[in-house]
């Protein structure tokens, strides 16, 4: 790759050195900002949403949350930079290119840029400062927000735009061949994991026995299974307790706290990556022991609630968060690793989906969960199942992980190439694009 011939030295959170021939400046150089409010016209406007993809169309018609009105949303022009700069760690993007006209909520900046300066290239530089979270030393208050006097104060330094423009055509050519390298890897995983859930849900109502005799589980959805399975309601097998909802101060330092990532993530428990300043009571009320089944109660679509992860080690001095639901049998009717393969089935998850009401924000409720239908083999058959599963899972498994070590990588590569670009460690000349 080629350098610059010159650099300077420069005294800069973000950079240790720039070409000679950058400009130091700031953002209130770079960056206009007209918020324009599309008032009852709203309805003429494409609603538009900022995510880790970029600025995008959002769908209405696809559910989620929704305010009761836009009419005090912005307008959004095609080259125009989107900024969310409150709650700047929480928030898994907060920098955006508009390729579209639209409106978006007037929480975000929405800036143009000045004559002589590309849109494409700042977003690219603000995506690499937004990788790790590089605005942290302009935050304020319990938001981690960045003011709009603060922002404009920051210093960058600026390529001539002849370099702006270069760079942002390579980048666009480069990271186009990264992406579409990404997808097609992601494709075979995604594939992977519909092969793994297919594969879990022939064993857990079919059982492993070829000749067995059958009967109608009386579930039109499950069809026939073993005849000498049982089919009993959650409710009857053990009992159902919401999580722990306290203020901020709450969520700060001491026990360990289970979080919604920590189920979403995993089939079975491992360390808790929350902490919490809990006391005995706590420890009591919302414990996580040895056999305890828990659930995402809350999420912003049908699908993700409901998503299981099983404790296979009790953990002292732990609670669990209000956004899951604990369910604790009542005896070992089932094989606690029994259990984290046939709760992260299409069982639970159909049956959800069947009974859950349509609403704003898709929400898990104990009287919903307890009507679930589980399917119980004798003991020592899910032993049997247990083993065999696991044999062929590992197998997908292993190859699972060295396809998403591949994304990784990939991904990795993409963030290291932009930021050595955009901070001028790799010069750009025409023969390259």
């Amino acid at each position: 790759m080629n350098s610059y011939s010159n650099y300077q030295k420069v005294d800069s959170y973000w950079y240790d050195q720039i070409p000679s021939s950058w400009t130091k400046t700031k953002n209130k150089f770079l960056f206009m900002q007209k918020k324009f409010i599309v008032g009852k016209e709203w309805d003429k406007f494409v609603l538009l949403t900022m995510g880790k993809s970029g600025v995008k169309p959002r769908d209405v018609d696809a559910g989620g949350k929704f305010p009761e009105s836009f009419e005090t949303y912005q307008k959004v022009n095609p080259n125009q930079i989107v900024f969310c700069l409150f709650d700047i760690d929480e928030t898994p993007r907060t920098v955006g290119l508009s390729k579209d006209k639209g409106m978006i909520t007037s929480a975000y900046d929405v800036f143009s840029l000045n004559k002589g300066q590309d849109p494409q290239f700042w977003t690219y530089f603000y995506q690499v400062i937004d990788d790790h979270k590089g605005l942290r030393p302009y935050y304020t208050g319990l938001r981690k927000v960045v003011r709009n006097n603060t922002f404009m104060g920051i210093e960058v330094f600026a390529p001539p735009i002849e370099e702006q423009n270069l760079i942002s055509r390579y980048l666009e050519k480069e990271t186009r061949k990264i992406d579409n390298l990404i997808k097609k890897i992601e494709k075979k995983i995604q594939l992977l994991k519909e092969q793994k859930t297919a594969l879990i849900n022939q064993y857990v109502t079919k059982g492993v026995e070829q000749n067995v005799s059958m009967k109608d589980s009386g579930i039109e959805w499950i069809g026939k299974i073993p005849k000498h399975w049982e089919v009993k309601k959650l409710r009857y097998l053990g009992f159902l307790s919401n999580g722990i909802s306290k203020g901020s101060e709450f969520f700060k330092s001491g026990e360990p706290f289970l979080t919604y990532s920590d189920v979403y993530k995993n089939y079975s428990l491992t360390s808790p990556s929350g902490v919490c300043l809990s006391n005995e009571k706590d420890w009591d009320t919302y414990s996580v022991k040895y056999g305890d089944i828990f659930f995402t109660r809350t999420s912003e679509t049908n699908d993700d609630i409901g998503i299981s992860s099983v404790c296979l080690k009790t953990i002292d001095k732990c609670c669990f968060s209000g956004f899951l639901i604990r369910f604790r049998p009542f005896e070992k009717i089932l094989d606690p690793e029994y259990s984290k393969y046939f709760f992260r089935s299409s069982i639970p998850v159909i049956h959800f989906s069947k009974e859950m009401n349509k609403v704003t924000r898709a929400s898990l409720s104990q009287q919903l969960l307890k009507s679930s239908p589980v399917l119980i083999p004798p003991q020592h058959e899910q032993k049997v199942i247990l083993k065999n599963l696991t044999f062929k899972l590992e197998n997908l498994e292993k190859i699972s992980f060295l396809n998403q070590t591949k994304v990784d990588r990939l991904k990795e590569y993409r963030q290291s190439l932009i930021s050595s670009v955009v901070t001028g460690k790799i010069k750009i000349t025409e023969d390259m694009i």
